[in-house]
């Protein structure tokens, strides 16, 4: 790889970020118009996710958006960290015995490890998963244990259809 190649792909990194911040800031404004987690999937990922991991455990959740995943964890030490200033800025003022950090995953810098590490809907939104992984292992120990759930907008269509026949619960 040249120089020229590598100086590109960091700025196509950096220009993916400065997006990607603008989207989720922009998601966190919408958010205070509602009120709550909202949305079935959001309380079935919040029920199999407790269901897997007991409270009082150490948490770090990254793209932990306003917090809310974290907190329902009941964690005996939690952190969540989001490149959002403004997801950031909502978790802390609704939640102010957790810790979260602003920053991006991929330069995350975290020097503890952690009993669970999850990555909620966060895999499809990293320019470099691997990268994100690396730096994942320096906090996790032999015990330790990754939970990483993805949404499928696959499934849209046919629970909309579902929906529309009584056969599963509206949003």
């Amino acid at each position: 790889m040249t120089k020229n190649s590598f100086l590109d792909i960091k700025a196509a990194d950096k220009s993916y970020q400065k997006v990607r911040i603008a989207h989720w800031d922009g998601v966190a404004r919408k958010t205070d118009k509602r009120q709550g987690f909202g949305g079935y999937y959001h309380k079935r990922l919040m029920q199999v996710v407790q269901f897997v991991v007991p409270p009082g455990q150490k948490i770090i959740e990254i793209g932990c958006g306003g917090g809310d995943l974290l907190a329902a964890l009941w964690p005996s030490h939690g952190v969540g960290v989001d490149f959002s200033p403004q997801m950031i800025a909502r978790a802390r003022e609704r939640y102010p015995h957790l810790h979260f950090i602003e920053a991006d995953a991929h330069e995350l810098d975290i020097q503890t490890e952690f009993d669970f590490i999850i990555l909620s809907d966060l895999v499809n939104d990293l320019w470099d998963v691997q990268a994100v992984l690396q730096r994942i292992k320096t906090i996790t120990s032999s015990r330790s244990r990754i939970i990483i759930n993805s949404y499928s907008r696959l499934w849209e269509w046919p629970l909309g259809i579902a929906r529309k026949l009584g056969l599963a619960k509206p949003n």
